[in-house]
């Protein structure tokens, strides 16, 4: 049920995606959601990931020979594909720099996008922002290795006590791009995730489709909501309320999963390489669509629909021949010379993840 809940998630991305797509080409809200900002998948990703990295190492902790594995695994997963996007993205905004908005050609921009490093602008490639918090997080979770369990639970508790005073607006830090990322409120979503897996594995879990129903509900409530009001104080935390029952549920489901959620499953395999491709696939799909002027024959929402299932296809052409050999490599030529693939666990911790 985990790779099937990441595709669901990351479809989420791609339909809000192809959604503010079409207000910048059509000026078309499709669905009525181009303009209620995110939808919540990125939180889930978030939430996840930190049940995840609890789930595969919380045995591994104290030993000091994982500290490089566990970095050099989850770099090797993060940053070779992510480079490859940016290769083939970067040339196109010195060749049509119009398709910009002015910072994509500064070398620190771009050595700063590379590194995922935080920007005011944002990454060059627009969804990686998701990306810069995953490598903090993966970085500060690498701790557990070296450090001993007073001293992380010392310091993850001063981490999360200051980020919400702060996002409650109890405490005001200076204003700071460094600071705003280092004690934004995404990172206490992974420590959410790190609690769900200590939670489900200390206390029997019941009626997971209470816990799932119950989640879809936050969210939805929170869709229609934002629908109407644009602006709801404190939507991510909502969003980790739905996205934590979401994930007890999920991760402690025990029936058979249905065949119908297969291609859902096939999305979560996929799911690092839509999140990178979207953007470009779906910017690629719209011009055509404008080209052979769709909307005048099909109508806007018809083209939309074509152009969003058209981005998937292209997206998980992406996996296919991109992102799955890439992985093949670096399991062949590095990390089985390193053993970094030994571990109990076959679960994929693709990230957003």
């Amino acid at each position: 049920m985990i790779q099937t809940s990441r595709g669901a998630a990351v479809f989420l991305v791609l339909l809000f995606h192809a959604s503010q797509t079409g207000l910048r080409y059509f000026d078309y809200d499709y669905l009525g959601v181009g303009e209620m900002g995110r939808s919540g998948a990125y939180t889930f990703f978030f939430v996840l990931t930190g049940y995840l990295m609890h789930t595969l190492y919380r045995r591994e902790w104290g030993n000091r020979g994982m500290f490089g594995t566990f970095l050099l695994k989850r770099f090797a997963r993060i940053y070779p594909l992510y480079w490859l996007v940016m290769a083939a993205v970067m040339p196109i905004y010195f060749l049509v720099p119009s398709f910009g908005v002015g910072f994509e050609r500064d070398p620190s921009a771009i050595l700063k996008s590379l590194l995922l490093w935080p920007q005011d602008h944002g990454p060059i490639l627009g969804v990686a922002w998701s990306l810069s918090y995953i490598v903090l997080f993966y970085l500060v979770y690498s701790l557990v290795f070296i450090w001993k369990d007073k001293v992380l639970v010392a310091i993850y508790s001063s981490w999360m006590t200051i980020i919400v005073l702060n996002m409650f607006g109890w405490i005001e830090l200076k204003a700071s791009t460094m600071l705003s990322f280092l004690f934004g409120s995404y990172h206490l979503q992974f420590v959410i995730g790190i609690l769900i897996a200590i939670a489900v594995q200390s206390f029997p879990v019941k009626r997971h489709a209470w816990w799932v129903t119950s989640g879809a509900a936050v969210y939805v409530v929170l869709w229609v909501a934002r629908f109407e009001l644009r602006n709801i104080p404190q939507a991510e935390l909502l969003h980790s309320l739905g996205s934590a029952l979401l994930l007890v549920g999920i991760t402690t489901w025990s029936g058979k999963e249905p065949r119908y959620l297969k291609p859902l499953a096939a999305m979560g395999d996929a799911s690092y390489s839509i999140l990178l491709a979207s953007l470009p696939a779906l910017s690629i799909t719209f011009k055509l669509a404008r080209a052979a002027q769709l909307p005048g024959t099909l109508g806007l929402g018809v083209t939309i629909s074509i152009c969003l299932l058209a981005a998937l296809g292209l997206c998980l052409l992406f996996y296919r021949w991109v992102e799955r050999p890439l992985n093949e490599f670096f399991r062949k030529r590095f990390m089985n010379k390193r053993n970094l693939y030994r571990h109990p666990s076959k679960m994929s911790l693709t990230p957003p993840k």
